[in-house]
């Protein structure tokens, strides 16, 4: 029963997300017929012809190979930091109240004025020019992943402190037991919600600092040449790998006890239909 309930869930939110693609899909078919000139908007197919195109290319798999180490390689920094920096906020309101104009001033500032005063630094310290990019992923992951954590540090359930000093847990105990479980969704959101803006920013600093071999260098090339459809199809690169990224995680870091469960629901399912047979 189970399992057919879980299946029909599936079958659902599968038939919902086949419909909106579907949906927005007319909706561009639409668009770009009433346009009527390619070169201001390609027609679906068209964009999926020349993402066919690139694909089978030696030098799409480098340029994504070449952003995406990148990318994951900042996203991952910028995490670390945004830990370190959150923990003293939340133990320390003295550290919290240093770090918060710092934190303020990197989620205001637009990443465009980011990218050019690092571009200039970097060209001026003659640093490689792929540093712009790193550096940019880095500054725009911090904050989110600092401003979830300090919510979930604020969120903690006071009681189990004083359950904790009852049974004496030490340490690490009261780290993985008590407070791990409860700030894991937000440090979760965080990562999740980050890995769009690394995609975002990464790009962009490409774009901007024209890094040969990347995705952001081919989207500037494909702007440049007036190759419409190739940049729609660089563009639809981007936001493939940022949802494959993000799924991924999602996978990677999904409770084992939800794992399990769906196992068995597998399985009963499976017993059921050769007893059906």
């Amino acid at each position: 029963m189970k399992a057919s309930i879980t299946r029909s869930k599936g079958t659902k939110k599968l038939f919902l997300s086949a419909t909106a693609a579907v949906f927005w899909i007319a909706v561009w078919y639409i668009a770009a017929f009433g346009i009527g000139n390619e070169i201001f908007l390609p027609y679906p197919h068209t964009t999926l012809l020349a993402f066919c195109r690139l694909v089978v290319t030696g030098d799409f798999w480098s340029a994504v190979l070449q952003s995406m180490l990148t990318i994951l390689e900042g996203c991952l920094i910028g995490c670390a930091i945004g830990i370190l920096l959150s923990v003293p906020a939340a133990l320390f309101r003295l550290a919290g109240t240093i770090f918060s104009p710092l934190i303020t001033v990197l989620r205001a500032t637009p990443v465009a004025s980011f990218i050019i005063l690092i571009y200039v630094i970097v060209r001026r310290m003659r640093l490689p020019v792929r540093s712009v990019s790193l550096l940019i992923v880095i500054l725009m992951v911090i904050p989110i992943l600092y401003s979830n954590l300090l919510t979930g540090y604020q969120s903690l359930d006071k009681s189990l402190g004083e359950v904790a000093a009852v049974y004496r847990f030490s340490f690490p105990k009261k780290l993985f037991v008590l407070w791990f479980p409860q700030i894991r969704p937000f440090f979760f959101s965080g990562v999740t919600t980050a890995l769009g803006f690394a995609w975002k920013s990464g790009v962009a600093a490409e774009v901007i600092c024209n890094l040969e071999n990347t995705i952001g260098k081919n989207l500037s090339d494909a702007k440049s040449n007036l190759e419409m459809d190739k940049l729609f199809a660089w563009t639809f690169t981007v936001v493939l790998l940022s949802l494959l990224f993000e799924l991924f995680f999602k996978r990677l870091v999904r409770p084992r006890s939800v794992r399990s469960k769906d196992r068995a629901d597998r399985k009963e399912g499976a017993v059921r239909q050769e007893g059906t047979a």
